[in-house]
């Protein structure tokens, strides 16, 4: 494939649209001369001719108007693409695991774009890591156990997980005798390894009669807990994640034995003055993560509803931790 002159195309689009060369001229600040050239040039690449010429006006002829319809719109959506990833003053680029941005972030994010409507987020899901140092992001949300070099960082929250499934898995699975689970009936829900903490939750809890390793197996985390609103079996994820199906119904928690999986997620960005836009997303994220951890130091009376109220949404008894950290 041979592209026509470049140039001239432009040259030819501008000429076309204004119907002028000399508006086009005076739109690409070059001379009318100048436009008419490359016109010439285009049109000597084509082999057909693009305007009928008159003494005070240009006029496309039919193939100018085939060509014109056919390279305008995609003129455009070059200028718009590049304009997309032309970073601005307001813009935020933020990079981050994709289980993150779906089951955390998104959920919150119209809070800070209806607070913030002159500030563009672009987001970016990838389990890759970035180099913050050299690429064009201004701030990252990673997930481990910590220590990045060459770059600030704050704890968003320790991983803690916690036994999760459908409102009738466990009511077809629930052992009225010991008011819990009939742990050998259920199906587990596995993420694959290094990220099934199943083993940690089985050895911690001295469910013995359970199989570790039986059960489905995934690839991601997020095909896990689709799994588990299927009502397929038992996940054992973060409770951050999963607060909208927590309070819809659509999850509940299968046991209130939960583990810390010492690892957590990170908010990082390189050590340099961070614009204002940039500053403002970044506290907001630490904001929703510190005012979910006040709401959870309230006393269980005061994050439960009082009687024909509405209280603070969200609120759970406390449960014994499982510390499985190394």
């Amino acid at each position: 494939m041979k592209l026509p002159p470049l140039n001239a195309v432009r040259a030819f689009e501008a000429a076309a649209r204004h119907a002028s060369f000399r508006l086009a001229a005076a739109e690409l600040f070059v001379t009318p001369g100048a436009i008419s050239q490359q016109i010439r040039l285009l049109e000597d690449h084509l082999g057909v001719q693009l305007f009928e010429r008159r003494p005070r006006a240009v006029r496309l002829t039919i193939a100018g108007q085939d060509f014109f319809a056919a390279i305008s719109r995609h003129l455009r959506g070059i200028a718009q693409a590049a304009e997309r990833l032309k970073p601005r003053g307001d813009t935020v680029l933020v990079t981050l695991v994709p289980t993150f941005a779906s089951r955390w972030l998104l959920p919150r994010l119209p809070h800070f774009t209806q607070n913030n409507p002159d500030v563009q987020v672009r987001v970016d899901a990838t389990p890759a890591l970035v180099d913050l140092t050299q690429q064009q992001f201004d701030l990252g949300i990673r997930y481990g156990h910590g220590g990045y070099p060459g770059l600030e960082s704050r704890l968003l929250f320790s991983e803690t997980v916690v036994p999760l499934c459908s409102p009738s898995y466990r009511s077809a699975h629930w052992n009225p005798e010991h008011s819990r689970l009939a742990w050998e009936e259920v199906r587990l829900l596995h993420e694959n390894p290094p990220d099934d903490f199943w083993p940690q939750w089985i050895s911690g809890t001295g469910f013995t009669e359970l199989e570790t390793d039986a059960g489905m197996y995934f690839s991601h985390g997020l095909l896990v807990l689709s799994a588990a609103i299927e009502g397929q079996g038992v996940a054992l994820q973060p409770r951050e994640f999963v607060e909208r199906e927590l309070d819809s119904g659509a999850l509940v928690i299968a046991d209130q034995r939960k583990i810390e999986t010492g690892r957590g997620f990170y908010l990082v960005w390189a050590r340099r003055e961070l614009r204002p836009a940039v500053l403002r997303f970044r506290d907001w994220v630490i904001n929703e993560i510190e005012s979910k951890a006040a709401l959870a130091q309230l006393p269980a009376f005061a994050r439960q509803a009082p009687a024909g109220g509405a209280g603070l949404p969200g609120a759970v008894a406390l449960a014994p931790t499982l510390n499985t950290a190394p």
